[in-house]
């Protein structure tokens, strides 16, 4: 891959497992993926484990490099370099938000795991899990949340008493997502459960969990 004739632009995003999603911009380095990648990771003290996304070009052809590292150092283990049509429209996104014609919240809306995985053909990326939900993906997006709302709302109504092992119930019914390794629905404790249902409850605005008698609850 070193002899290769390849253009690198200056973005570099890393994908750890623990902090979520940074952008690197105006990433002036080595001119060599590997050497930039590492040196990269040597100086950002929050990592884990993950990969970096780096859009490169090669006689025309857009395309992306995907490096892995492990909390074990700051080696790159494995790499791929893609290119074909998806992997171009993500260089493209990429240089769209360098240049500002795209906003952050939108960028960081396209580049989530679940899309990755459907568009670029990378080990990588398919084996790759946070091990705790990221809290916006958690509050914001978690395609578990107004199902459970729904389902718990239409089944006792609101502002009626109902033992907190219903919810318990509602909650142990769903599929757990397949990049992550602790899911905050899945608590060993079934009161923190509880307490994260609730802060997703309310960070859509849905409604809430109201504790009441030892052992009951009500949603309002």
């Amino acid at each position: 891959m070193t002899n290769r004739k390849l253009k690198l632009k200056n973005v570099i995003i890393l994908f750890d497992r623990d902090w979520g999603v940074s952008v690197f911009q105006n990433f002036r380095g080595y001119d060599d993926l590997v050497d930039d990648a590492e040196w990269l990771l040597e100086r950002t003290p929050q990592k884990s484990k993950g990969f970096l996304i780096r859009p490169v070009s090669e006689g025309g052809r857009e395309g992306i490099w995907i490096g892995e590292y492990n909390q074990k150092g700051n080696q790159i283990r494995r790499q791929d370099l893609l290119f074909d049509g998806n992997v171009a429209s993500l260089n493209r996104l990429i240089g769209e938000y360098v240049d500002h014609k795209v906003s952050e919240k939108r960028f960081m809306e396209k580049i989530v795991i679940e899309d990755l995985r459907k568009k670029l053909d990378s080990r990588i990326v398919r084996d790759f899990k946070y091990y705790t939900c990221p809290s916006d993906r958690f509050y914001r997006s978690c395609i578990h949340i107004e199902r459970i709302y729904r389902e718990l709302t239409n089944k006792y109504g609101k502002s009626k008493k109902i033992p907190y092992s219903k919810i318990a119930e509602a909650v142990e019914k769903i599929d757990p997502c397949e990049d992550v390794i602790v899911c905050p629905l899945m608590e060993p404790n079934v009161f923190v459960r509880l307490l994260n249902l609730n802060k997703a409850f309310k960070s859509r605005k849905l409604g809430e969990i109201k504790f009441t008698d030892s052992g009951f609850v009500e949603i309002r």
